[in-house]
């Protein structure tokens, strides 16, 4: 099963509204702004993971897991905070605003629930009603194996750039989240309810998690705002 839901979420990650950004990197047209704006988007999303993982947190019963499922919870939370740091001292370090709490302010780090961004971000909330292998098994091998993909690409995109080094310096912590979704499936993901809730609510969490790229690549290249009825990525959840 672990298997399927890497190879469904590569399928995925194969191309993202990220390559927008990639082209506009590789072509020279990424400016100062559009830097600020792609950092500023990746804080807002990594700081929200607060909300998230503290919701996740109330559900764990240590009784029911080894340690190793709650020591490895941690260190997803901690690389978490860790990335979300990076963003901000290097917005910080290249005085896009002077403070952190004039960045706390700044439109750009603004949140609005009514957002393809507060939509996963409830969905992942959400996911606080199962059990953790589940909600691993959703975001670990789902958009955490997407934000692998692109991450990557931008990093090559972006040589000897300190956001590109940035990407290059997440890469093996990314990289172990999704080994951590894959050990947590296949160890503990046992009766078939579970297996078939983990494979629906993985195919939700990625729609979710494109949807949330594409608005992301929008507002980093200053496209327009999607239209009522447009539909540019779609995910089979059945």
């Amino acid at each position: 099963m672990a298997q399927e839901l890497l190879k469904q979420s590569e399928h995925d990650a194969a191309v993202t509204p990220m390559d927008a950004v990639l082209r506009a990197a590789q072509n020279g047209a990424i400016n100062d702004d559009h830097g600020f704006r792609l950092l500023a988007r990746l804080w807002m999303l990594k700081r929200l993971m607060y909300y998230v993982y503290g919701g996740w947190a109330q559900g764990i019963n240590l009784n029911e897991y080894p340690p190793a499922v709650a020591y490895l919870f941690g260190k997803q939370i901690y690389d978490e905070s860790t990335h979300e740091m990076q963003y901000v001292d290097e917005i910080l370090r290249r005085r896009w605003v002077r403070t952190q709490r004039k960045f706390f302010e700044h439109p750009y780090a603004q949140f609005s629930a009514a957002t393809r961004t507060g939509a996963y971000v409830f969905c992942l909330r959400a996911l606080a009603s199962y059990p953790q292998p589940i909600r691993v098994a959703a975001l670990n091998l789902g958009p955490k194996v997407i934000e692998l993909a692109w991450t990557e690409r931008l990093a090559r995109a972006l040589p000897g750039d300190a956001i590109g080094a940035i990407f290059s310096s997440q890469l093996a912590e990314t990289r172990s989240h999704v080994l951590m979704g894959r050990f947590q499936t296949e160890r503990f993901l046992r009766k078939e309810v579970d297996v078939e809730l983990a494979k629906r609510l993985s195919a939700e969490t990625r729609r979710d998690y494109l949807f949330y790229l594409e608005e992301t690549a929008r507002f980093v290249l200053g496209m327009e705002e999607e239209k009522a009825g447009e539909v540019t990525v779609t995910a089979d959840i059945d």
